[in-house]
C-alpha cells in the first residue's frame, strides 16, 4: 500500500516519515506545486492509498452571511497549505489527483465545519471537503471540531479524534458521520504504516 504524508511546517512538530513519500511544505510552496508533486508521486507507484494533510484548518469568527464577527471562532474556512492554502476558491487544482489517489485525510482543525450562517458560503467545510473528494475521486476523511495533537515526543500524532469525523466520497458528497474514526490515524511508526 503506498502512502504519502504532506506536512505544513507551520504545524509545529516532527515530521512522520513511516510513509513511502514525505512532503514538507510552508508558506513559500505554492498548491499548484503541491498538487503536482502528490500526482508526480503517485504516477510513480501507479496510485496512493493513502494521502495524509497535516496542517492547520483555517477557523475564523465570521458570519458571512450576517456579514458581522461573531464571539466564538468556526472552521470550515479550508486549510493552511502552502502558500495560497487550499479552499473553496482552488480545490479544482486537486483534479490532477483523479484516478490516483484512494483516500485523502485531513489532519487539521475543523475542515469539515459548517455554521449554520456559513452554510453556502466559501466557510462551508462540508462543501469544501465534499467538492474535494468529488474532484480528485478520493475519499475525504475530516473532522468537524478543533483537533489537538502532540509534537513534543517524537512524530506529531493526533491521537483520538475530537468531535465528529465525517467521510465524503462521490456517492455521499455532503459527508456521512464515521461510527469509528480510529483507524484513521498519522502513520508515526511501522505498526501504524502496516495496518
Amino acid at each position: 500500500m503506498a502512502s504519502m504524508v504532506i506536512h505544513d511546517r507551520r504545524l509545529s512538530g516532527e515530521t512522520p516519515a513511516f510513509y513511502n513519500f514525505v512532503m514538507q511544505v510552508n508558506i513559500r510552496t505554492h498548491i499548484r506545486h503541491i498538487t503536482e508533486v502528490v500526482a508526480r508521486r503517485a504516477r510513480q507507484v501507479r496510485k496512493l492509498n493513502r494521502l495524509h494533510i497535516l496542517c492547520h484548518g483555517y477557523e475564523n469568527n465570521w458570519d458571512l452571511r450576517g456579514q458581522m464577527s461573531l464571539p466564538a471562532a468556526h472552521g470550515g474556512f479550508g486549510l493552511q497549505l502552502g502558500a495560497e492554502g487550499l479552499n473553496l476558491f482552488n480545490y479544482g487544482l486537486t483534479s490532477a489527483w483523479k484516478g490516483l489517489v484512494d483516500e485523502i485525510v485531513l489532519f487539521a482543525c475543523a475542515p469539515a465545519e459548517t455554521y449554520h450562517a456559513n452554510a453556502g458560503t466559501w466557510g462551508d467545510g462540508k462543501r469544501f471537503c465534499g467538492y474535494l473528494a468529488l474532484t480528485s475521486g478520493a475519499r475525504v476523511i475530516a473532522a468537524r471540531d478543533t483537533q489537538y495533537y502532540n509534537d513534543d515526543s517524537g512524530p506529531i500524532d493526533f491521537h483520538d479524534w475530537e468531535g465528529p469525523v465525517y467521510q465524503f466520497s462521490d456517492a455521499s458528497p455532503e459527508g456521512a458521520i464515521i461510527n469509528n474514526p480510529s483507524p484513521y490515524r498519522v502513520q508515526r511508526d511501522r505498526a501504524s504504516a502496516a495496518a
